[in-house]
């Protein structure tokens, strides 16, 4: 173990999850904490002591000291929460819980776990990425959820709270400084405005930038900057003493640049982009550098043989943009017999992005402005009352969901040349007519003059001219568009009966209708596939055809050249499943929960339960998803059935105690988890394509100790430590063609799944005298080593166990008009894959990295 994360351990062995933020009110309080947390997640009020759930709860002051600036960084504060971003913000944004959740790289699919802000709930998890504003607490709920929140969940949700209007004056102004090599800049800004007694209106605003942690070599381009902008206006009328309603607007920006690679491990397939491109494709392995390249304009290649000329080459983009608007409304009302709630609201969110989707030098594919779109009404409408022991709770959810994207991934200018030069690697033939021997490649072996036909060396003289039509550059998708409209009503119940003084029984239901239509219009454009279709359905006396299209290319994938015939015509591209696409689903599912609490004391409570959870299924909008191969010759083979999944369940069991000790100056929380999902949705990239399938049956087990103390006055030490097993319980099998690499095997541990995980914080606020204190805090967050890659896996991508930590100092008066902070994160500089994966057709390994050490200073003014 390195001395760093020795350290680590030093640090996080006594702590972790929650520190209350100092220099905020939260801090001015006496030693009984067992009050101090409210959560609402149980659609009521209650002390976070007394809820029988797996919940977590963070203050808005501690996310403040932890740097938290979106939702993403709140998993350094949250042992059992897991979020990053792989190939993109807005749609490559995926959130685990307890190891289980949904790939996103796909719009298709919803998120196992769901993110809810001021109760709204959020299309995708890249749709809710934009900046916080200022917080009360965010809500972690571990385990399925139904039965609570408006749109059920098979994992999990995360409910953000955002501080409302005000009814005393208050206004706030935060500028950042960063002081290190990215020079992040950012203001925020907001306060309350009373305009009469029953009346408040609130205005948050804030806008961020920062440059690049990633550096293409050739350009000297920044990749993974920052440069967004978010505001958000609400009102709060107390209509009469029993009933008020909040209203808030709100829309962000992002003109972004993401997300880049580094390079890892460079498989065969580069010595063919190194023949063609030279040395500068191949920079040097140093992860921790940043580095990549990406497709610079490159002047352009001569005739080649029957390959025409190609011109010069467009330097590929990483440009990311998304526009968000909602406007929502709470009303509550207290009709005496029961609280009303009803939270009704309507949110747009686009996005468009391109992607050189080799992320290499050579041009080989990219994406040309992809969009994403949705659209959501939501209405939820909850009932909550008591009568007599009884304490009941239903409520009626509604939601309608617009999905619109378009795909563009595009053949680069190098496409056919680099599918050439593999193929004679390979084999010694070639794909195209090219005649490589005249033109000087840096192969390390002569191929012969004139190179033969791949269909030659294989059939002989049957096939001695057949050659594949090469691919130009902008060929490819060039509008996939696909709509899905989403239906989905529920009626939902959460009832607390009290058996006894101490004794607490809590029984759920939810039923959830719910339609799926889809319609798409695919149009891609490929010579190469075409051809090579041509070549399947040649017929001789040896090769003689059955109806479904078996022919010598059905040979050659057998005979180990699969990967080779993908390159010449992916699924991605695949001009086959061109055309008009229709499909529907319907789906009525009941879920569920069940659970026991037993108060032994005032400060112990003990509770088992068990809770059935449902994600719905749908539609893989993506054509590579149709049952294509280079060797399909009919479009009869496919069906919209093969882009459907199904819906996934979760059975889960807990048992939990929940203690207050020491006079009331310390909780300890301790949960032990199994949840046995079946059909787990997974959608996974396999390095050509990504493919979708229902896994039979995954396990997540564990155990979780949560723990929050206040020592002595000013000090606050939390921790928490979650041991988590979450496996493959059967084995699929996802590409027959290619079994070991493309296969999930039984035992098997799933990605981003980290058996050992470690959280801390420390707050300390030292009075300085003069009406003046200080503030120290540090968190860190440890993982256990895991895998970051489920499909065709090189174990050198998977993580080794590493330790983060955010650090505050600060100074400023009691009152807290100001004050100066100095920060850092990651302050150790440590290095771990946020993920990694073989670029498309090659087989190399490559990996999205973390953000390095920053550091700077924020300035804080509030009256």
């Amino acid at each position: 173990m390195s001395n760093k994360r020795k350290l680590g351990w030093l640090l996080l062995s006594g702590a972790s999850v929650a520190a209350m933020g100092a220099m905020s009110p939260a801090l001015a309080q006496d030693d009984d904490v067992s009050e101090e947390i409210v959560v609402t997640a149980t659609g009521r009020a209650a002390a976070i002591q007394d809820v029988p759930l797996a919940v977590t709860a963070i203050g808005g002051e501690q996310l403040e000291n932890s740097g938290v600036q979106d939702l993403r960084d709140v998993t350094q504060v949250a042992p059992s929460l897991q979020m990053g971003t792989g190939q993109s913000n807005s749609s490559g944004t995926i959130a685990r819980i307890r190891g289980i959740g949904t790939g996103s790289d796909n719009p298709g699919f919803e998120g196992a776990v769901g993110i809810f802000i001021d109760g709204v709930y959020r299309a995708r998890a890249g749709a809710a990425l934009a900046d916080l504003p200022d917080l009360e607490r965010v809500e972690i709920l571990r385990g399925p959820q139904g039965t609570l929140f408006g749109r059920n969940t098979s994992a999990g949700a995360i409910s953000v709270v955002s501080a409302g209007p005000d009814f005393e004056p208050s206004m706030y102004l935060e500028g950042l400084f960063g002081i290190d090599d990215l020079e992040e800049t950012g203001a925020r800004a907001g306060g309350s405005i009373p305009l009469s007694d029953t009346f408040a209106v609130r205005l948050d605003g804030s806008v961020r930038a920062r440059d690049g942690y990633i550096t293409d070599l050739i350009s000297g381009q920044d990749i993974n900057n920052r440069d967004r902008w978010s505001l958000r206006a609400q009102s709060m009328w107390d209509i009469s003493p029993d009933a008020s309603l909040r209203v808030i607007v709100d829309g962000s920006e992002t003109n972004e640049v993401c997300c880049g690679i580094t390079p890892l491990f460079y498989g065969t397939t580069q010595g063919a982009i190194f023949a063609i491109m030279g040395p500068a494709s191949t920079p040097a392995i140093n992860a921790e550098g940043r580095n990549m390249t990406v497709s610079p304009g490159f002047p352009g290649l001569p005739p080649i043989g029957a390959m025409p000329a190609q011109g010069p080459t467009p330097a590929r983009s990483y440009a990311e943009d998304t526009e968000e608007f909602g406007i929502s409304g709470q009303l509550d009302w207290d009709l005496g017999f029961a609280n009303l709630t009803s939270i009704t609201a309507w949110r747009d969110w686009e996005a468009v992005r391109d992607q050189d989707i080799d992320f290499n030098l050579i041009d080989i594919a990219y994406r040309d402005d992809l969009k994403v779109g949705f659209e959501n009404f939501t209405q939820e409408l909850r009932l909550q009352g008591e009568s007599g022991r009884l304490d009941w709770l239903v409520g009626l959810f509604y939601a309608n969901e617009t999905l619109d994207t378009t795909d563009t991934i595009r053949t680069g200018l190098h496409l056919s040349l680099y599918a050439n030069a593999i193929s004679i690697g390979a084999t010694g033939c070639e794909l195209y007519d090219s005649t490589l021997g005249d033109f000087d490649f840096a192969f390390p072996f002569p191929p012969p003059d004139p190179v033969p036909s791949l269909f030659a060396c294989f059939a002989g003289p049957l096939l001695a001219n057949a050659y594949l039509t090469p691919n130009v550059a902008g060929q490819g998708q060039q509008a996939d568009k696909w709509q899905v409209e989403t239906e989905s009503v529920a009626l939902f119940t959460h009832n607390e009966i009290s058996l006894a003084d101490n004794l607490i029984l809590t029984l759920g239901a939810r039923y959830n209708h719910e339609t799926k239509d889809l319609g798409a219009n695919l149009l891609s454009i490929s010579p190469s596939c075409t051809s090579l279709q041509g070549i399947n359905i040649f017929t001789d006396p040896f090769f003689a055809l059955p109806a479904d299209g078996i022919g010598f290319i059905n040979v050659l994938e057998g005979a180990g050249l699969a990967d080779l015939m993908n390159i010449a015509c992916n699924p991605a591209i695949n001009p086959i499943s061109n055309g008009l696409w229709s499909g529907a689903r319907e789906e009525n599912e009941w879920s569920g929960t069940a659970s026991l609490a037993y108060h032994m004391s005032d400060d112990v409570m003990v509770y088992g339960g068990y809770s059935r959870g449902y994600k719905a299924g749908g539609f893989n909008v993506d054509r590579s998803g149709f049952a294509v191969r280079p060797s399909t010759v009919s479009v009869a083979a496919l069906n919209v059935g093969q882009l459907a999944f199904e819906p996934e369940f979760t059975d889960s069991f807990e048992l939990g105690v929940r203690s207050t000790v020491f006079g009331g100056t310390t909780t300890v929380n301790l949960t032990a988890f199994y949840q046995q999902i079946s059909d787990y949705q997974l959608n996974a990239f396999n390095g050509f394509n990504f493919i979708t399938r229902n896994v039979p049956d995954v396990v997540s087990q564990g155990v979780e100790l949560e723990m929050a103390t206040h020592p002595m006055d000013g000090l606050t030490i939390s921790g928490g430590i979650v041991y988590t097993d979450a496996y493959y319980d059967s084995t699929v099998v996802f590409n027959t063609l290619v079994p070991a690499p493309n296969t999930v095997t039984a035992g098997d541990p799933l990605a981003f799944a980290p058996e050992l995980v470690v959280t801390g914080a420390i707050a300390y606020e030292m009075p300085l005298g003069g009406n003046m204190r200080a503030l120290f805090y540090v968190d860190g967050r440890y993982n256990s080593d895991y895998r970051v890659q489920t499909l065709n896996r090189l174990a050198l991508t998977d993580n080794d166990a590493f330790a983060i930590f955010n650090g505050r100092i600060g100074i400023g008066p009691e009152n807290e008009r100001w004050s100066i902070e100095l920060w850092g994160q990651n302050l150790t500089d440590e290095y771990f894959n946020v993920g990694a994966f073989a670029p498309p057709l090659q087989n190399s390994r490559v990996a999205f990295p973390n953000e390095p050490q920053t550091y700077g200073v924020t300035l804080r003014a509030r009256y």
